[in-house]
């Protein structure tokens, strides 16, 4: 993939980064055939099913499988009874699982109507993730002897970057992941925290969450403008579109690392930056560091 005007060599599901999101029912029993064409083992984790009676389709390597050997497959087969909310998949083996992971969404058996909340107009998947410029496998080495010295070149949300990342030599614009929305309409985010490391801070200009749920538990509702998640939680919160229509709203994806005396021009001090384009109401997007809080 060709970012940041490099390209890197990187390993995704299907082509997609975020890889595609897997939808279920809950009470559904889920098979997923997984064909290793990449050159490292693999295994895939599906974060936050219970696996009752039913580790082996875990995915931990060397624990409840072998890795699934490059040229090689396997099948996951588990139940989602009893779960509904949003989770995610991954890969488990180094450090792989920053490029390879996906939204896993469980809907509840009887429909929207049977939220406990009110009925959004639209559901959202929402995946906070890193753009790492380098080889995740050498990252992984580097942990393994004690060193970390890697930073990741940006955030992005839903794999995108967001326009305030730019090449430095002919200024090439990073494009933005652009959320549509209707004046004075729902809308249920489901939020992932796939970051290798860091917790995240989100926030959209002019606009506040409810949260309803985390880690696919349903949670007594709370208002907010900011959320903070951590690497590997996920988030359900709605979203009123109530700001005023025909604008765009920019949405924030901050990173909590300490500060320091010189950070990196592109780091993980910096949000990532998703441009919304205005619809009949307005949308998402990202803003600088200096202008935090948007």
């Amino acid at each position: 993939m060709t970012h940041l005007c490099e390209e890197t060599p990187v390993t995704v599901v299907n082509g997609q980064l975020p890889g595609p999101a897997i939808e279920v029912t809950e009470g559904d029993s889920v098979a997923v055939h997984v064909i290793n064409k990449s050159p490292y083992n693999m295994t895939i984790h599906w974060h936050g099913v219970k696996q009752r009676m039913n580790c082996w389709a875990d995915g931990v390597p060397m624990v409840t499988q072998c890795p699934i050997r490059p040229n090689h497959s396997f099948t996951y087969r588990f139940s989602v009874a009893g779960q509904e909310g949003t989770l995610w998949w991954h890969a488990h083996v180094s450090c792989l699982r920053g490029s390879v992971h996906g939204a896993l969404i469980i809907r509840p058996r009887h429909g929207a109507s049977s939220y406990p909340f009110p009925k959004p107009h639209k559901e959202v998947p929402l995946v906070i993730g890193e753009w790492w410029q380098t080889d995740l496998g050498q990252i992984d080495k580097s942990l393994a002897v004690g060193f970390f010295g890697f930073n990741p070149s940006s955030a992005t949300l839903n794999g995108k970057l967001g326009d305030l990342n730019n090449c430095s030599s002919g200024g090439v614009t990073e494009e933005g992941y652009v959320l549509e929305v209707e004046a004075g309409k729902t809308y249920l985010l489901r939020l992932i925290n796939a970051a290798l490391i860091s917790e995240y801070y989100l926030k959209i200009a002019g606009h506040r969450f409810t949260v309803v749920a985390a880690d696919a538990n349903y949670v007594k509702p709370y208002a907010t403008d900011v959320i903070a998640i951590a690497p590997g939680e996920t988030v359900d919160a709605l979203l009123v579109a109530d700001a005023a229509p025909g604008r765009s709203y920019y949405v924030v994806a901050l990173a909590n690392q300490p500060s320091v005396a010189n950070p990196p021009s592109r780091s993980p001090w910096a949000p990532s930056a998703a441009t919304a384009a205005p619809s009949p109401a307005s949308a998402a997007g990202a803003s600088s560091p200096s202008s935090w809080p948007p």
